[in-house]
């Protein structure tokens, strides 16, 4: 899992992998369950901000499209081709970041290509154990001058379940905690990229010696479907997480 501090609607799709084996996301997958509506309202101690996505899929149930229902130029667009997938960011109407991703011959993100309207490029590169978990992420800056410069790497452990229990980078370490009853059964809104077993109880950063905690607690709808996400911050932040399904 990648989100180690609660940031806003916008960039928390982008970010947002959590690794394990038993349950795939891959989108040929076909799954019976498909967002409708993928809502976030974050609070930053003294505002809101929400935010509203459309989610559209395709006839083969791959996801196309999210598309905020107050501002439609806000939107992330998916394009399949062969063993890679492009996702699209714009931000009022106008192209902000464009990335490939590059699957492997277990349709997992092998590695990626990004580069966004400033004029940086980026690439990743995903490396899994033998049970098809991600184990070590590397991030790069990219230059055509200077070729790939690695900025940071991310390890990852595994409880016996298959969720991330540590995530390390250069900078900090997140350890996760799970409730061992809730089962994560949210279709992903990230083509391919895995999804924890369990749904997160604590993720705990701890960046330097400065620690922070962020307690995780849900709502079920009728059919036992995950209808909202609470994430609360002890620094006073919170994100709001709500679903709709078709």
């Amino acid at each position: 899992m990648r989100i180690i501090k609660i940031l806003p609607a916008i960039f928390i799709i982008i970010l947002f992998a959590s690794c394990q084996k038993e349950k795939s996301n891959d989108p040929n997958d076909s799954p019976l369950v498909k967002l409708k509506t993928y809502t976030e309202d974050y609070y930053d101690g003294s505002t809101h901000n929400i935010i509203t996505f459309n989610v559209s899929y395709d006839n083969s149930n791959r996801i196309i499209s999210l598309i905020s229902a107050s501002s439609p130029g806000d939107k992330f667009v998916f394009q399949y081709s062969g063993n890679n997938y492009t996702m699209d960011l714009y931000n009022s109407g106008t192209l902000s970041i464009h990335e490939v991703f590059f699957l492997n011959s277990n349709s997992l993100v092998d590695s990626s290509f990004q580069y966004n309207d400033t004029s940086d490029s980026s690439t990743e590169k995903y490396i899994y154990n033998s049970s098809k978990q991600l184990i070590t992420l590397k991030e790069y800056d990219y230059s055509k001058q200077y070729g790939s410069d690695l900025w940071n790497a991310t390890n990852y452990t595994y409880d016996n379940n298959g969720n991330v229990i540590t995530e390390t980078d250069d900078f900090s370490t997140t350890t996760y905690e799970y409730y061992p009853s809730l089962l994560n059964n949210l279709p992903p809104l990230v083509p391919y990229y895995q999804a924890s077993k369990n749904l997160v109880k604590t993720a705990t950063v701890n960046n330097g010696g400065d620690i922070s905690t962020l307690n995780h607690t849900y709502t079920f709808d009728a059919s036992n479907r995950l209808s909202s996400e609470t994430i609360i911050a002890d620094t006073g932040e919170s994100v709001v997480k709500t679903y709709t399904y078709y």
